[in-house]
């Protein structure tokens, strides 16, 4: 064949295939079949439910730096029982030794404290004697009143004896002056009676004397007692200003001991045998960290810190570790937002028996949060208007874009509370019966949109 032949036949069998090709479709009916579907729907009363992971970190729940409360020297850093089969130089507590609460860590030497006990509790001593010295001279006292006292009455009875002689010897001489004057006796009679009256006289006095003397001797052994009993008070009050000065210096040796406060890890340790410290010293001797329970503490959001309550559930994640991830529950938090962050200081509780989540570890806290039932629509319904949310209402078959508050979403649904056509001055409560249609992002403003779509 020829060439001009051969290029005949090709035009031929070219224009017979483009016959048997369909036309392409216009531009505008491609896009309409791809266009998503424009549904019109009501806002409904739902309860928005909320996951909100934050960062954060695990911290002990308590740490305490142990200082020494006295200057003086390291006597010795006690072993621990835990390291029996280390080596020698490796069986003293230092960092990561586990402890009990109450357990002596290290051992303050001050010597001249020793030495101030023992004197204190010499005084004691001292003070002790001087008490029962007092208390037996209070007794003594007491013995010498009784004596004085008893005295006192044979006084009285001498005087009661005194008092009936003289009497006697009052009457005879009344009855002998009678019979000297009648001449029936003698005038010496007469003068020997008189002298037994005088002399009976004065034994009367000497007798009311003596009991002057004896009431005077009780009133000093009372004022004796009373000095006894002054006496034992004090030397009772010196007794317990002893003892005082030897609690207080007991006290303070109970400081030479440098003990752990609480169940757990040694995280620090600073300090070597022989080392002088002293109360001004701004590093601990030792740091003490309690690591059953931890601490969790997570950052909320200012938008999700009011919803943030002690007892609401905590899922944590350890992205570094395997098997660590845990189910807590909110325990506290610092109900102040922080002022640089914005954020509210939480803390979730975690149990850690095994000691496996150590502080300063990375998690993820998920924090699930259930919001008041509100006025929803879905999320797609929401578009924007400058920068500000919007939606479409549907009214007399067409859309209206109006501006809308919106609240919280969980990326299905979106609370709204009040919307605001164009024109309008005022926002309006939505009550459920608006009609809105969605997705917006497919929507225009007085666009045609039939209710049954």
């Amino acid at each position: 064949m020829r060439p001009n032949a051969c290029l005949l036949v090709a035009a031929i069998a070219l224009a017979f295939a483009g016959c048997n090709k369909r036309p392409a479709a216009p531009p505008a009916q491609a896009a309409a079949a791809t266009a998503p579907k424009i549904t019109v729907i009501k806002p409904e009363l739902r309860s928005i439910h909320r996951s909100v992971e934050q960062p954060g970190t695990v911290h002990a729940f308590e740490e305490t730096a142990l200082f020494a409360r006295l200057t003086g020297f390291v006597g010795s850093i006690d072993d621990d029982p835990e390291k029996k089969n280390h080596p020698p130089h490796d069986r003293r507590f230092d960092r990561g030794s586990r402890v009990r609460k109450g357990q002596v860590l290290a051992e303050l030497a001050i010597p001249e404290l020793d030495q101030e006990f023992r004197q204190k509790e010499a005084l004691v001593k001292q003070a002790e004697a001087e008490v029962i010295q007092a208390e037996k001279g209070q007794v003594a006292a007491g013995a010498a009143i009784a004596v004085a006292t008893e005295s006192v009455r044979e006084a009285e009875a001498g005087v009661v004896r005194a008092q009936a002689l003289f009497v006697r010897w009052q009457s005879e001489a009344e009855r002998i002056g009678g019979l000297v004057k009648g001449g029936l006796i003698d005038s010496q009679t007469r003068d020997e009676t008189q002298n037994q009256l005088k002399a009976s006289d004065a034994a009367r006095n000497e007798a009311i004397a003596r009991v002057a003397a004896m009431r005077a001797e009780v009133k000093k052994a009372e004022a004796n007692r009373d000095k006894a009993a002054a006496d034992s008070d004090a030397a009772k009050a010196r007794l317990e200003v002893a003892r005082a000065n030897v609690g207080e210096v007991n006290a303070r040796r109970t400081y030479l001991k440098i003990a752990a406060p609480y169940d757990g890890i040694v995280t620090r340790r600073s300090v070597n045998t022989g080392d002088l410290v002293s109360t001004a010293e701004k590093t601990p001797l030792f740091v003490v960290a309690r690591i059953d329970p931890v601490r969790v503490v997570v950052r909320a959001p200012e938008a999700d810190s009011g919803f943030v309550t002690p007892g609401q559930e905590a899922r944590i994640a350890f992205p570094s570790a395997v098997g660590l991830d845990a189910v807590g529950r909110v325990a506290r938090t610092a109900w102040s937002l922080e002022p640089g962050s914005r954020t509210l200081w939480t803390e979730i509780d975690l149990p850690n028996p095994k000691g496996t989540i150590r502080p300063g570890m990375y998690v993820v806290a998920r924090l699930d949060m259930d919001f008041p039932k509100a006025w929803t629509v879905p999320a797609a319904a929401i578009g924007k208007l400058a920068d500000e949310p919007a939606i479409y209402l549907v009214e007399s078959g067409k859309a209206v874009r109006a501006l809308v508050q919106v609240g919280r979403g969980d990326g299905h649904f979106t609370q709204v509370h009040r919307y605001r056509k164009p024109g309008a001055e005022k926002w309006t409560d939505f009550t459920g019966t608006e009609s809105v249609a969605t997705p917006a992002a497919s929507l225009s403003d007085g666009q045609e949109v039939k209710a049954g779509e």
